[in-house]
């Protein structure tokens, strides 16, 4: 069955499945099975020569039964300056929307669940209210910043942007689509199908009524002039040919690279076209909307004084410029490098930068998303770890690769293995890619290539020689047995290895290798998924900068992965890995190193405390530069993003503000004797506070008592000089957030003796539960140990079970938090943890502390029952880290400021002030050992 039957068939059957419903059916798997069979019994009918197969007919009920059963469980966060006009909501019902109804329709036409359309829809409406009113007269400009996880749907969010302000009467649109061309032509492609309706490499043609409509274009005909094509960028002779105005009624849209060049010469020709004069007031009236794809990357202006200016940046404002009413969208799945524009509290300004000052929005991901929490929530089986000696770790510009690691092979032989797998499972016409990004340099690309060819080669060879020869005689060739092994190893899944084995001729037959990079040569090799529609492109694909940014390769299943940074935004930017992987996502998997899956963890983690914070303030009516102000004194902010783009010197003197903050010390020494001592530490500690305490209260309330739904015992009226010994005399590896920083902040805290005393507990697991590794504990007495209540204070203390890495000296997991994820809850009445719950269902402990009743900071002393994986050992096989001894480790939460009660906002500025933690950037850099990176091309 080809693609557009398949398209609409998928359309046609859910609209007929969504009139059922209107009478109150119930969409169910076996409703939406008997409408596929059904349907396509008519078509055979009224059609016979129509083909299909049983592939056909599963895919049609998968896709359609996503129409229904996809939903969207996160919330549409928006922060926005107080003072912009909001109109959109007044407005809509007066709008025609018929560039968006195309879209809409198309959207449905390739199975899209409604829900992910009507979050959709929901994060354009707010940009847009938001955003100017292209019908308000005057002179105005309107700057905001959309955020989304990466490979998340932020190009169908802003194709669809687009749809929506042209029927609100933007009348030009410019689209910084990527800063290769391979990027632009890809976004070029997206604004063919989504906006134009149309070809754009046939747009003479279409002058003359030559071409076919495709996306939108078979649901309307539109308006809409291009600029460019997907064969080539703006140039200023290809625009005079068109011979289209952005003065008139028609709506231009230009998508263009993000060039300094490129955009000066759009800046040129809309200036000269159209007898512009800025310095003069002579500017276009007709509304600009510039939609700033991977914004932080490139525009943001990193010369370090206000009279420098990067050329990228200054291209942007060049081009507002010449408008009288203007709306800049960035989008970016990582806004760090965006926030950080422009320090300086009296610098904000229409005209100063790119800040986002009007809004900032995060889109909502749907539940069928892959992202950081599928891939680094630390128990993930996506991730395959790297040996340890790999050789395309840190390769240098002369180092020489002369073979390909066993991990590489087995990744191969693991994508060989997905196709065949999709294959059965009817998928074996859609399009499927791996990922090998170890280097940015092109030599080293090449080289990768040639070998890569051959070791698939070696595997193909042996496929043809012994497939004839029944499962028995195929493990006697070694490479076939190991892709037999790869497949036991990696794979848990309901089909059969010998029905997989015989669909490996199909990807042997069609599986390329191809090394996608930037040179000057004629030949350069592109991912030209489009060409290959009908029967799915199978690639392996080698590269680095163009593979790390922006460039969706389509059916990506196996990435392998050794590359490393410690920027947050160039780390995350490399996630090719996340998106939608319908119908395969069981068979995903990316083989990375222990140190980078531990990095990864750390800014998934990072990331998202950002973006509750964005939520928590939107709920208190702050602005976007209160949001940009917290995230520079966040306690990661050293490593969100490259220094260049910190918009300061790196001898700049920067402060730490840890408040609402959760300081985690859950890395462990190896060394049995150290962890001892923390032990009795420990139990000292909490003895006394038990003895102090014990029958006494505070304010007609207990001073010691147990939390009625864990058992926690809690202790209240803990002095700051307890908890500050207690961490001084706690034995544990720092966190990138030091207790110099830490004590600092408790020290401040401790002089105001209206802010209340810690809170301390004692963590108790609520139930023991069994882990799926414990069976792998040799010694039962160690079982036994981890199984039985730990004796503390005269409580039976359950202890959380941990299997944690160990790199010699160190335990540790990848995830940055060894407890739960709403730990802190323990500390708050019943009733608030529920009225918290019922805002929002999936709390964590960052709401917990957003309580208006968590005006006091707090301490939690975990004892962990501790198991080791170690890289070097049998992995069947664990034993205790610290034998039958529990392992200490603790967090301390520090309150929003905000909930100290009695205080004025006076008083609460002076606080924070005095508080923040401050120090040199460049001895801070060389504590934590980042590598920052600048930005860079394939070389």
């Amino acid at each position: 069955m080809n693609n557009n039957l398949f398209d609409q068939l998928v359309l046609s059957i859910s609209e007929r499945l969504k009139a059922s419903r209107s009478t109150g059916v119930n969409i169910t798997p076996e409703l939406v099975s008997k409408n596929v069979i059904r349907t396509l019994a008519e078509l055979k009918e009224d059609a016979p020569k129509v083909e299909f197969n049983d592939s056909d007919i599963k895919a049609l009920i998968f896709n359609i039964s996503n129409v229904f059963t996809i939903t969207v469980d996160e919330e549409l966060v928006i922060l926005s300056d107080t003072l912009i006009q909001k109109w959109f909501d007044s407005s809509k019902k007066d709008i025609e929307w018929g560039h968006w109804s195309a879209y809409e329709k198309m959207l449905k036409k390739q199975a899209r669940s409604e829900a992910t359309i009507k979050a959709n829809e929901d994060v354009i409406n707010a940009v847009l209210d938001c955003s100017g009113d292209p019908r308000r007269q005057g002179p105005w400009a309107s700057k905001g910043l959309v955020m989304g996880n990466v490979q998340s749907g932020k190009t169908q969010n802003y194709i669809g942007l687009i749809n929506k302000a042209i029927d609100c009467g933007y009348k030009t649109i410019i689209l910084l689509g990527g800063h290769l061309n391979d990027l632009r032509q890809q976004t070029q492609e997206r604004v063919d199908e989504g906006v134009l309706g149309r070809e754009s490499k046939h747009l003479i043609d279409i002058k003359k009524g030559k071409t076919s409509p495709i996306g939108v274009g078979e649901f309307g005909i539109n308006n809409v002039n291009s600029g460019t094509t997907t064969i080539g960028d703006f140039t200023k002779p290809f625009a005079d040919k068109l011979g289209f105005s952005l003065s008139g009624s028609d709506p231009v849209i230009f998508t263009i690279k993000k060039h300094s060049g490129v955009m000066k010469r759009l800046h040129e020709w809309i200036r000269d076209h159209h007898y512009l004069d800025v310095k003069e007031g002579k500017k276009l009236d007709n509304p600009l909307l510039l939609i700033d794809d991977e914004a932080d990357y490139a525009t943001v202006n990193t010369k370090h004084h206000r009279e420098e200016i990067t050329s990228t940046n200054e291209g942007v404002r060049n081009l507002l410029s010449l408008f009288n009413k203007s709306t800049y969208v960035g989008y970016t799945a990582t806004p760090f490098a965006n926030i950080f524009i422009d320090p300086d509290e009296n610098t904000y300004s229409d005209e100063d930068d790119l800040f986002p000052s009007d809004f900032m929005i995060k889109i909502p991901a749907p539940n069928n998303y892959l992202g950081q929490k599928y891939y680094f929530d630390g128990s993930s089986k996506a991730i395959i770890p790297l040996e340890a000696n790999n050789s395309l770790y840190e390769l240098k510009k002369d180092s020489v690769i002369t073979k390909i690691p066993k991990s590489l092979r087995k990744a191969v032989r693991a994508f060989c293995l997905v196709c065949a797998i999709r294959a059965i499972r009817g998928d074996d016409k859609a399009h499927s890619s791996m990922l090998v990004n170890v280097s940015h340099l092109k030599d080293h690309q090449n080289k990768l290539e040639l070998l890569i060819q051959d070791y698939f080669d070696e595997l193909k060879n042996a496929y043809t020689a012994y497939s004839g020869l029944g499962m028995i005689g195929v493990r006697s060739n070694p490479l076939l047995s190991d892709l037999e092994d790869t497949f036991y190893e990696i794979f848990k899944i309901k089909e059969n290895y010998s029905d997989v084995f015989k669909y490996l001729v199909t990807p042997f037959d069609e599986i390329k290798v191809s090394a996608i990079n930037q040179s000057n040569g004629k030949n350069d090799k592109v991912l030209d998924y489009s060409t290959n529609r009908e029967n799915g492109l199978k690639v392996i694909v080698i590269g680095g900068h163009k593979l790390s940014r922006g460039l969706t390769l389509e059916g990506l299943a196996i990435s392998y992965f050794t590359r490393n940074s410690k920027a947050y935004d160039t780390l995350m930017q490399m996630c090719r890995w996340f998106g939608y992987r319908p119908n395969y996502d069981d068979l995903c998997r990316v083989f990375m190193s222990r140190e980078s899956e531990a990095w990864y963890s750390f800014i998934a983690e990072a990331i998202e405390e950002l973006y509750s914070e964005l939520g928590i303030m939107r709920d208190r009516s702050f602005t976007p530069r209160d949001f940009g102000l917290k995230v520079r004194e966040h306690p990661g902010a050293m490593i969100v993003t490259a220094k260049n783009k910190m918009g300061s010197a790196v001898s700049e003197v920067r402060t730490q503000d840890l408040w609402g903050q959760i300081l985690r010390r859950f890395r462990f020494k190896s060394d049995i004797n150290q962890n001892s001592i923390n032990l009795k530490y420990t139990k000292d500690f909490l003895r006394k506070l038990s003895d102090d305490r014990n029958g006494k209260f505070f304010n007609k309330v207990p001073m010691m008592y147990k939390d009625p739904r864990t058992s926690s015992l809690i202790f209240s009226e803990v002095g700051y000089d307890d908890v500050i010994n207690f961490i001084n005399n706690i034995n544990l590896p720092e966190d990138d957030v030091g207790n110099k920083a830490l004590i600092h902040q408790l020290k401040e805290m401790s002089k105001d003796n209206t802010i209340p005393k810690f809170k301390v507990a004692i963590f108790n697991q609520k139930n023991i539960g069994n882990t799926t590794w414990e069976k792998n504990i040799d010694d039962q007495s160690e079982i036994d140990f981890i199984n039985t209540p730990y004796d503390l204070l005269g409580e039976n203390i359950n202890m959380p079970k941990r299997l944690l890495l160990s790199n010699g000296d160190t335990f540790y997991k990848p995830s940055v938090n060894l407890g739960n994820s709403d730990d802190e809850k323990i500390f708050l009445s019943e009733e608030e943890r529920d009225r918290i719950k019922s805002i929002k269902n999936n709390a964590v402990s960052y709401d917990y502390i957003a309580s208006p009743d968590r005006d006091y900071p707090t301490l939690i002393i975990y004892f962990f029952a501790v198991a080791i994986d170690k890289l070097e050992q049998d992995k069947d096989s664990y034993k205790l880290g610290h034998g039958k001894m529990p392992t200490v480790g603790f967090t301390v939460a520090i309150p929003r400021p905000e909930h100290l009660k009695g205080k004025t906002q006076k008083e609460l500025k002076k606080l924070v002030k005095n508080t923040k933690y401050s120090y040199q950037l460049n001895k801070i850099a060389q504590r934590l050992s980042i590598n920052f990176i600048e930005e860079y091309t394939d070389e």
